[in-house]
């Protein structure tokens, strides 16, 4: 198994053009969030990574700025040292811990936050709101059926959006922007993996739809369920 430095040589071999110093930063924070790299590894001093990424001093020290300014490192006399994940989390926006979180993790979360959320706006939705997540539907059902597939993850994103809007909690709705890009992301990639396309979109029709009627009823407990059985049931 190539070890983390050997991964970071492989990414400056494969895409020499880029911008060192930033393909560095962000290699190396997603390694530290995978804990290939963990909690209080010291990483080697500037000239010694230097020889083994073939690349100027300038471009690590840029690079260990930026990983020392986003929280990820402390740099010492002892030399560059990862810090402690709580502090990383206290000092990294939750967009960039999603990025560098597993499938399952994400998962995990969205079950979490997503579930709530629609407790809550079947509990908090006004009149007004639910006719606006209505409209989202009707415009996700007629992309579907028009066969405009490109419009449908950004629509899937917006009716999860206003969802957590709807709760009218500031956490809720700061936490679900911090992971909308992503799960639109990851629906685009689903759709070009399923094997039967017009029955995952059926399905994604149908249980919106059923979320969207638990809200209107104001029924907490069956809105919870249907979301959690949405997001479970989508395609990976």
């Amino acid at each position: 198994m190539p070890t983390p430095i050997h991964q970071l040589q492989s990414l400056i071999n494969t895409h020499p053009k880029k911008n060192m110093s930033d393909m560095i930063y962000e290699k190396i924070s997603q390694l530290i969030q995978s804990g290939e790299f963990p909690e209080g590894y010291i990483f080697p001093n500037e000239a010694v990574l230097c020889e083994q990424l073939s690349v100027g001093r300038s471009t690590i020290r840029e690079a260990y700025k930026a990983l020392e300014l986003s929280g990820y490192v402390t740099r010492t006399k002892r030399g560059t040292i990862v810090n402690s994940y709580s502090v990383i989390l206290e000092a990294t926006p939750l967009k960039a811990v999603i990025q560098g979180a597993s499938l399952q993790n994400f998962l995990e979360f969205r079950l979490m936050l997503e579930g709530q959320a629609a407790a809550l706006a079947a509990e908090r939705a006004s009149g007004e709101d639910i006719r606006q997540l209505q409209q989202i539907q009707n415009e996700l059902a007629a992309a579907r059926e028009g066969g405009n597939y490109d419009q449908i993850p950004s629509l899937d994103r917006s009716f999860h959006e206003s969802i957590a809007g709807y709760t009218k909690n500031p956490l809720m709705i700061t936490a679900m922007a911090g992971i909308a890009e992503a799960c639109e992301t990851e629906t685009r990639e689903s759709f070009s993996k399923v094997s039967s396309l017009m029955q995952t979109l059926e399905q994604m029709v149908r249980m919106h739809q059923a979320i969207l009627d638990a809200i209107r009823n104001q029924s907490p407990g069956e809105a919870m369920t249907c979301m959690l059985n949405h997001i479970a049931g989508l395609p990976s």
